[in-house]
């Protein structure tokens, strides 16, 4: 990391209250699991996994099309 971004990451964090960083922590915390989940899942069994959100995939790219 640069030295200027760690200088802002840490202005950022002074400006948070103890409780706003914690819950952002959390939040971090919370996206880490479930990408492990979701790798985990994957890894174990790639077609079935690929099957069973295929069609999430499938319905989220018509959306951006029809815009």
């Amino acid at each position: 990391m640069s030295e200027k971004s760690k200088s802002k990451q840490s202005k950022q964090e002074k400006a948070m209250s103890r409780e706003e960083q914690l819950e952002h922590e959390n939040e971090l915390l919370r996206l880490e699991n479930a990408y492990l989940k979701k790798l985990k899942a994957f890894q174990e069994n790639p077609n079935a996994y690929l099957e069973k959100h295929k069609q999430s995939w499938h319905s989220n790219s018509k959306k951006k099309g029809s815009n």
